[in-house]
């Protein structure tokens, strides 16, 4: 995931093309910033869920790969 910064304009970006289909007219960069404002605090809240997942995720999978590289006990251990 890219930083906050890189992801709240991509937002805005996606805002100003809906606004553009939905005014029929071009709509400004600032424009759809302001529209976007209003909307981010929801998006952004679900970027961080995403990004929470993704960790979980990840973690999840180290976990269980290094779990499958440990050799499995044998009975022929001698007991201490």
């Amino acid at each position: 995931m890219e930083s906050m910064r890189k992801e709240w304009f991509k937002f805005v970006a996606v805002i100003r093309k809906r606004l553009t289909r939905k005014r029929k007219t071009p709509v400004s960069h600032r424009d759809a910033m302001k529209e976007a404002a209003l909307l981010w605090p929801k998006e952004k809240t679900k970027l961080l869920n995403r990004k929470k997942r993704e960790e979980r995720k990840a973690a999840k999978e180290k976990a269980k790969s290094v779990k499958n590289t440990q050799p499995a006990p044998t009975e022929n251990t001698p007991a201490q």
